[in-house]
């Protein structure tokens, strides 16, 4: 099965954020996948993203590890960019689900583990404190759109974690003007 839509939403009555990934069936039939992120759990999310994007520009440019900071700034805003110029944040997230493999209730994670490798994409293992859990294949430029879907559901939030990127093009994507 192939991701098909991912989204990201804050969840007031729950102080929490649901994730919802949605995969396409071979037979065209959409099957989701739910699960809870606490504030306690984005605040260790959050880093290990961003060491995981590090990383992985080292991995896969390995003459440019000196300046991964930057380079992750960069890739998050050609990546975003190259999402908003496909209109996929424009698109509404389909809820003609018809399967849960994991049941309908969000699963509430309470801790993540990533695997990468070069030229490869990261795999993120999402899972709760019993066992179970599941594990997600991200793109770079998926993993950027998820990132933007999370920092817009923390800012509903409301609960003042400072979700920034790395490098000088995440400050400005993130409405700072900086002058020359």
């Amino acid at each position: 099965m192939d991701l098909h839509q991912l989204q990201v939403s804050y969840q007031a009555e729950e102080d929490r954020l649901l994730f919802r990934a949605s995969f396409k069936a071979e037979d065209g039939t959409l099957q989701e996948l739910r699960a809870w992120i606490t504030r306690r759990l984005l605040r260790v999310l959050w880093p290990a993203i961003l060491q995981t994007l590090e990383t992985q520009v080292r991995l896969d440019k390995p003459q440019a590890a000196h300046a991964s900071a930057d380079i992750v700034g960069m890739d998050h805003h050609a990546s975003i960019e190259h999402i908003r110029d496909t209109g996929n944040f424009d698109t509404y997230y389909e809820t003609e689900i018809s399967h849960f493999p994991l049941g309908e209730a969000p699963l509430l994670i309470t801790s993540v583990n990533f695997a990468q490798h070069a030229d490869q994409p990261v795999r993120i293992n999402f899972s709760p404190a019993d066992s179970g859990g599941f594990e997600l294949s991200f793109t770079l430029v998926m993993l950027h759109g998820f990132c933007s879907l999370i920092r817009e559901a923390a800012n509903m939030a409301e609960w003042d974690i400072a979700l920034e990127m790395p490098g000088a093009l995440g400050a400005t994507a993130a409405g700072l003007h900086l002058l020359n």
